[in-house]
């Protein structure tokens, strides 16, 4: 008989599947990725399963891990100052709004809505000034850097900067390409879960959007006007998307009036292509 726990592992081959290729690509082992899943179960137990709202205890850790008491305790600890992937989603997100502020903030655009070819400094439009005004406190000469490196903003004949694409998206070569990717697949993962073990729609929380289009009697002389039908109708809907966010999005409290922001929601929506060929597929029963 085939169990739920069972049901769980056969999902999690397929889940981790292509996560262990980005793994062994990169040359990390499988004891290093024990130790990391290690602190995973720790993590996600003292936050996720603590009882009316407490904090998870660590003796119950311990019974959920199958990890001992003290070596959950040390790994709580290790844990505490540890928020890497936050600052790197925050990153990423910041390298999106000044790209987004260069193709829809009136100041930074001609009248046909194509991005305004801009200096690096001085009064709007400049890019200092819309580093100032979408990129936090990155500075602008590290943005324009990042934004060069990837080719998404080049220098044109008079010396002015103009944007080449619409989105950032870090070279594949890159750390910061690896670091997206996971935050990808936990966006997705996170909808996911959302949606199996936290939506209560008879309690006001409903389920995530997260739909498929997919068909399995297609043919190789289809894949590439499909794939340029996604890029195509992808990208104008995340345009539209982009445009409603940034329309609604609140301004961050000026430093100098002292007051704190409190902004913690974070908004959005992915979209990717589906190209599966069975003939490379790898058998996970």
């Amino acid at each position: 008989m085939i169990t739920t726990k069972d049901t769980v592992l056969s999902a999690c081959r397929h889940l981790m599947a292509p996560i262990v290729g980005i793994l062994l690509r990169n040359g990390v082992t499988y004891k290093e990725l024990s130790n990391l899943c290690k602190q995973l179960y720790v993590q996600v137990a003292a936050k996720e399963f603590g009882i009316r709202g407490r904090d998870t205890n660590l003796s119950r850790i311990a019974i959920l891990t199958g990890i001992d008491r003290k070596e959950a305790a040390r790994i709580k600890e290790e844990l505490k100052n540890n928020d890497e992937s936050h600052s790197s989603q925050q990153g990423q997100d910041r390298m999106s709004r000044v790209l987004s502020g260069w193709h829809q903030d009136p100041d930074f655009i001609m009248v046909d809505g194509t991005p305004l070819h801009i200096p690096f400094d001085g009064k709007i439009p400049s890019f200092t000034q819309l580093a100032r005004r979408y990129g936090g406190d990155m500075p602008a000469v590290t943005l324009l850097k990042e934004f060069k490196r990837c080719d998404v903003v080049i220098t044109d004949d008079a010396g002015d900067l103009m944007p080449v694409k619409r989105y950032y998206i870090p070279s594949q070569s890159d750390p910061g390409a690896l670091l997206r990717a996971g935050s990808v697949i936990n966006d997705l993962g996170s909808t996911l879960y959302h949606n199996l073990y936290k939506a209560e729609p008879k309690k006001n929380t409903p389920l995530h959007f997260e739909r498929r289009a997919t068909n399995i009697q297609m043919s190789e002389e289809d894949a590439q006007a499909f794939r340029l039908f996604v890029e195509q109708e992808g990208q104008a809907f995340l345009e539209k998307v982009d445009a409603w966010l940034t329309e609604r999005e609140q301004a961050p409290a000026p430093q100098s009036t002292g007051i704190k922001n409190t902004f913690n929601l974070r908004l959005g929506v992915g979209t990717y292509l589906i190209e599966h060929n069975f003939s490379e597929t790898i058998s996970l029963t």
